[in-house]
Protein backbone atom coordinates (compact mmCIF):
# COMPACT_ATOMS: atom_id res chain seq x y z
CA UNK A 1 0.00 0.00 0.00
CA UNK A 2 1.20 3.22 -0.80
CA UNK A 3 1.97 5.75 2.39
CA UNK A 4 0.11 8.77 1.80
CA UNK A 5 1.48 12.00 3.07
CA UNK A 6 0.76 13.80 6.93
CA UNK A 7 -2.19 16.12 6.46
CA UNK A 8 -1.36 19.48 6.87
CA UNK A 9 -2.89 23.04 7.51
CA UNK A 10 -3.85 24.52 3.93
CA UNK A 11 -6.42 26.92 4.83
CA UNK A 12 -3.42 29.46 5.48
CA UNK A 13 -0.93 28.55 3.42
CA UNK A 14 1.48 31.14 2.25
CA UNK A 15 4.41 30.99 -0.59
CA UNK A 16 7.79 31.56 0.33
CA UNK A 17 8.67 34.65 -1.51
CA UNK A 18 12.07 35.85 -0.10
CA UNK A 19 14.45 33.69 -0.06
CA UNK A 20 13.22 30.76 3.16
CA UNK A 21 10.70 33.57 4.45
CA UNK A 22 7.06 34.18 3.52
CA UNK A 23 6.00 37.65 2.71
CA UNK A 24 4.33 38.00 6.39
CA UNK A 25 7.76 37.02 8.31
CA UNK A 26 9.87 39.16 6.30
CA UNK A 27 7.98 42.04 7.35
CA UNK A 28 7.64 40.99 10.89
CA UNK A 29 11.43 40.36 11.48
CA UNK A 30 11.93 43.70 9.71
CA UNK A 31 9.84 45.70 11.93
CA UNK A 32 10.38 43.88 14.91
CA UNK A 33 14.88 44.13 14.34
CA UNK A 34 14.67 47.47 13.41
CA UNK A 35 12.62 48.47 16.74
CA UNK A 36 14.89 46.80 18.86
CA UNK A 37 17.81 48.40 16.96
CA UNK A 38 16.00 51.89 18.01
CA UNK A 39 15.06 50.64 21.97
CA UNK A 40 18.70 49.56 21.96
CA UNK A 41 19.99 53.22 20.82
CA UNK A 42 17.17 55.00 23.02
CA UNK A 43 17.96 53.59 26.27
CA UNK A 44 20.85 55.16 27.96
CA UNK A 45 21.77 52.59 30.69
CA UNK A 46 24.21 49.82 29.54
CA UNK A 47 23.21 46.22 29.50
CA UNK A 48 19.68 47.49 30.17
CA UNK A 49 19.66 48.67 26.34
CA UNK A 50 20.74 45.41 25.71
CA UNK A 51 18.23 43.31 27.18
CA UNK A 52 15.28 45.36 25.55
CA UNK A 53 16.58 45.36 22.31
CA UNK A 54 16.66 41.85 22.48
CA UNK A 55 14.06 41.09 23.80
CA UNK A 56 11.97 43.55 21.00
CA UNK A 57 14.14 41.57 18.20
CA UNK A 58 13.06 37.73 20.00
CA UNK A 59 9.30 38.57 19.70
CA UNK A 60 9.30 39.00 16.32
CA UNK A 61 11.45 36.44 15.52
CA UNK A 62 8.52 34.07 18.20
CA UNK A 63 5.72 35.90 15.99
CA UNK A 64 7.73 34.75 12.44
CA UNK A 65 8.53 31.30 13.33
CA UNK A 66 7.13 29.64 16.32
CA UNK A 67 3.58 27.97 15.32
CA UNK A 68 1.32 26.32 18.25
CA UNK A 69 -0.80 23.25 17.13
CA UNK A 70 -0.14 24.67 13.63
CA UNK A 71 -1.23 28.02 13.93
CA UNK A 72 1.17 30.98 14.54
CA UNK A 73 1.70 32.77 17.55
CA UNK A 74 -0.29 36.24 16.31
CA UNK A 75 -3.45 34.20 16.72
CA UNK A 76 -3.44 33.03 19.81
CA UNK A 77 -2.48 36.60 21.22
CA UNK A 78 -5.55 37.88 19.01
CA UNK A 79 -7.84 35.42 20.19
CA UNK A 80 -6.28 35.84 23.95
CA UNK A 81 -7.32 39.81 23.38
CA UNK A 82 -11.05 38.93 22.20
CA UNK A 83 -11.29 36.73 24.80
CA UNK A 84 -10.34 39.16 27.40
CA UNK A 85 -12.56 42.15 25.69
CA UNK A 86 -15.63 39.80 25.34
CA UNK A 87 -18.08 39.79 27.53
CA UNK A 88 -18.65 36.36 30.09
CA UNK A 89 -22.31 36.51 30.44
CA UNK A 90 -25.28 37.27 28.27
CA UNK A 91 -28.89 37.76 28.44
CA UNK A 92 -31.67 37.10 26.13
CA UNK A 93 -33.73 39.95 25.69
CA UNK A 94 -37.40 39.36 23.37
CA UNK A 95 -37.40 42.35 21.18
CA UNK A 96 -39.55 40.61 18.50
CA UNK A 97 -42.91 42.46 17.45
CA UNK A 98 -45.96 41.19 16.93
CA UNK A 99 -47.42 39.97 13.90
CA UNK A 100 -49.67 42.59 12.13
CA UNK A 101 -52.55 40.73 11.76
CA UNK A 102 -52.74 39.57 15.40
CA UNK A 103 -52.23 43.40 16.61
CA UNK A 104 -55.84 44.11 16.84
CA UNK A 105 -57.30 40.81 17.92
CA UNK A 106 -59.24 40.46 21.17
CA UNK A 107 -59.62 37.34 23.55
CA UNK A 108 -63.05 37.49 25.09
CA UNK A 109 -63.40 34.47 28.13
CA UNK A 110 -66.74 33.08 29.29
CA UNK A 111 -67.09 33.24 32.59
CA UNK A 112 -69.12 30.05 32.68
CA UNK A 113 -66.46 28.00 31.40
CA UNK A 114 -64.07 29.05 33.53
CA UNK A 115 -66.38 28.82 36.74
CA UNK A 116 -67.39 25.65 35.24
CA UNK A 117 -63.75 24.18 35.53
CA UNK A 118 -62.56 25.47 38.68
CA UNK A 119 -65.36 23.51 39.91
CA UNK A 120 -64.53 20.67 38.58
CA UNK A 121 -61.26 20.77 39.50
CA UNK A 122 -62.06 21.59 43.32
CA UNK A 123 -64.35 18.43 43.20
CA UNK A 124 -61.41 16.09 41.79
CA UNK A 125 -59.22 17.09 44.33
CA UNK A 126 -61.71 16.61 46.80
CA UNK A 127 -62.48 13.12 45.81
CA UNK A 128 -58.80 12.42 45.31
CA UNK A 129 -57.94 13.40 49.16
CA UNK A 130 -60.95 11.28 50.66
CA UNK A 131 -60.45 8.14 48.52
CA UNK A 132 -56.84 8.39 49.93
CA UNK A 133 -57.69 8.88 53.36
CA UNK A 134 -60.09 5.79 53.44
CA UNK A 135 -57.60 3.58 51.72
CA UNK A 136 -55.26 4.00 54.27
CA UNK A 137 -57.71 4.03 56.86
CA UNK A 138 -58.90 0.54 55.66
CA UNK A 139 -55.15 -0.67 55.01
CA UNK A 140 -55.08 0.41 59.31
CA UNK A 141 -57.97 -1.72 60.20
CA UNK A 142 -56.92 -4.56 58.60
CA UNK A 143 -53.67 -4.54 60.44
CA UNK A 144 -54.60 -3.82 63.61
CA UNK A 145 -58.03 -6.59 62.95
CA UNK A 146 -55.12 -8.95 62.03
CA UNK A 147 -52.43 -8.45 64.84
CA UNK A 148 -55.28 -8.45 67.24
CA UNK A 149 -56.31 -12.19 65.72
CA UNK A 150 -52.82 -13.22 66.41
CA UNK A 151 -52.67 -12.00 69.51
CA UNK A 152 -55.91 -14.00 70.55
CA UNK A 153 -54.54 -16.39 69.15
CA UNK A 154 -51.31 -17.13 71.46
CA UNK A 155 -53.64 -16.01 74.19
CA UNK A 156 -56.04 -19.05 73.46
CA UNK A 157 -59.78 -17.17 73.16
CA UNK A 158 -61.74 -19.53 70.65
CA UNK A 159 -63.77 -17.79 68.09
CA UNK A 160 -67.58 -17.47 68.71
CA UNK A 161 -69.64 -20.86 67.52
CA UNK A 162 -72.82 -19.69 65.79
CA UNK A 163 -74.18 -23.54 65.74
CA UNK A 164 -75.82 -24.77 68.81
CA UNK A 165 -73.64 -26.91 71.37
CA UNK A 166 -75.50 -30.21 72.60
CA UNK A 167 -75.11 -29.65 76.42
CA UNK A 168 -73.04 -33.42 77.86
CA UNK A 169 -72.08 -34.06 81.47
CA UNK A 170 -68.76 -34.56 82.21
CA UNK A 171 -67.34 -35.80 85.49
CA UNK A 172 -66.48 -33.02 87.66
CA UNK A 173 -62.62 -32.91 88.44
CA UNK A 174 -59.69 -31.00 90.81
CA UNK A 175 -57.88 -29.87 87.65
CA UNK A 176 -58.57 -26.51 85.43
CA UNK A 177 -57.45 -26.67 81.81
CA UNK A 178 -57.74 -23.08 81.56
CA UNK A 179 -55.53 -21.71 78.00
CA UNK A 180 -51.86 -20.93 78.52
CA UNK A 181 -51.03 -17.67 78.26
CA UNK A 182 -47.58 -16.24 76.94
CA UNK A 183 -44.98 -15.53 79.19
CA UNK A 184 -43.92 -12.56 76.76
CA UNK A 185 -44.99 -11.21 73.41
CA UNK A 186 -43.89 -8.75 70.99
CA UNK A 187 -44.15 -7.79 67.00
CA UNK A 188 -41.20 -6.78 64.67
CA UNK A 189 -41.85 -4.18 62.09
CA UNK A 190 -39.95 -1.62 59.74
CA UNK A 191 -40.39 2.00 59.55
CA UNK A 192 -43.30 1.69 57.67
CA UNK A 193 -44.85 -0.30 59.99
CA UNK A 194 -44.59 -3.89 58.15
CA UNK A 195 -44.25 -7.09 60.02
CA UNK A 196 -41.12 -8.58 59.74
CA UNK A 197 -41.06 -12.37 59.28
CA UNK A 198 -38.35 -14.65 60.19
CA UNK A 199 -36.37 -12.25 62.31
CA UNK A 200 -34.45 -13.86 64.98
CA UNK A 201 -34.22 -12.83 68.66
CA UNK A 202 -31.81 -13.58 71.40
CA UNK A 203 -32.25 -13.02 74.93
CA UNK A 204 -29.52 -12.81 77.22
CA UNK A 205 -28.67 -12.19 80.24
CA UNK A 206 -24.97 -10.40 79.38
CA UNK A 207 -23.82 -9.64 76.13
CA UNK A 208 -21.35 -12.37 76.11
CA UNK A 209 -23.45 -14.41 77.61
CA UNK A 210 -24.84 -17.48 76.08
CA UNK A 211 -28.98 -16.88 75.23
CA UNK A 212 -31.15 -18.04 77.64
CA UNK A 213 -34.03 -17.95 74.49
CA UNK A 214 -33.93 -17.79 70.96
CA UNK A 215 -37.15 -16.35 69.15
CA UNK A 216 -38.90 -16.43 65.91
CA UNK A 217 -41.12 -13.93 64.23
CA UNK A 218 -44.15 -15.51 62.43
CA UNK A 219 -45.46 -14.76 59.17
CA UNK A 220 -47.03 -11.77 60.93
CA UNK A 221 -44.10 -10.12 62.69
CA UNK A 222 -45.46 -11.12 66.04
CA UNK A 223 -42.78 -13.57 68.44
CA UNK A 224 -43.85 -15.20 72.14
CA UNK A 225 -42.81 -17.13 74.69
CA UNK A 226 -44.23 -19.25 77.23
CA UNK A 227 -41.46 -20.33 79.39
CA UNK A 228 -41.17 -17.86 82.09
CA UNK A 229 -38.06 -15.86 82.69
CA UNK A 230 -36.55 -15.32 86.15
CA UNK A 231 -37.28 -11.40 86.79
CA UNK A 232 -34.46 -8.91 85.84
CA UNK A 233 -33.48 -6.78 83.15
CA UNK A 234 -32.70 -8.41 79.87
CA UNK A 235 -30.60 -7.85 76.56
CA UNK A 236 -32.94 -8.56 73.34
CA UNK A 237 -30.25 -8.80 69.94
CA UNK A 238 -32.70 -8.82 67.43
CA UNK A 239 -30.82 -9.82 63.67
CA UNK A 240 -31.94 -10.61 60.67
CA UNK A 241 -30.66 -13.74 58.88
CA UNK A 242 -31.04 -11.59 55.43
CA UNK A 243 -29.09 -8.68 56.50
CA UNK A 244 -31.73 -6.78 55.30
CA UNK A 245 -32.75 -4.99 58.20
CA UNK A 246 -30.66 -3.68 61.00
CA UNK A 247 -31.44 -3.61 64.84
CA UNK A 248 -30.13 -1.72 68.12
CA UNK A 249 -29.62 -4.51 71.21
CA UNK A 250 -32.50 -3.40 73.60
CA UNK A 251 -32.12 -3.76 77.19
CA UNK A 252 -35.89 -4.46 78.84
CA UNK A 253 -37.21 -4.94 81.78
CA UNK A 254 -38.91 -8.18 82.13
CA UNK A 255 -41.90 -8.66 85.17
CA UNK A 256 -44.48 -11.17 86.62
CA UNK A 257 -46.98 -9.88 84.20
CA UNK A 258 -45.78 -8.68 80.73
CA UNK A 259 -49.41 -7.78 79.11
CA UNK A 260 -47.53 -4.82 77.47
CA UNK A 261 -46.55 -6.59 74.10
CA UNK A 262 -42.56 -5.51 73.06
CA UNK A 263 -42.33 -2.96 69.50
CA UNK A 264 -39.52 -3.72 67.94
CA UNK A 265 -38.96 -1.26 65.02
CA UNK A 266 -36.08 -1.28 62.41
CA UNK A 267 -33.26 1.22 61.67
CA UNK A 268 -32.48 1.05 57.96
CA UNK A 269 -31.92 4.12 55.87
CA UNK A 270 -34.51 3.15 53.22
Amino acid sequence: MDQHSIPRQITTFEFKLIGFLTVKQFIYLLIFIVSGIIVYYIFPIPYLNILAGLMVGLIGVALAFVPVNDRPLEVWIRNLFKRLISPTQYFYKKNNKPLYFLQDMTFSSNPSQITTHLDSQKKLSNYLSTKNSQSTNNKKQNINNLIQDTFAIFVGKKPKQNQPVANFQQPVSNFSYGPKHPFLTGSVKNKKNTPLTDILIYIKQEENSPPLRILKTNSHGIFATFNPLTLGDYLFQIKDPSNHYFFDTMKIKIEENNNQPIEIISKELI
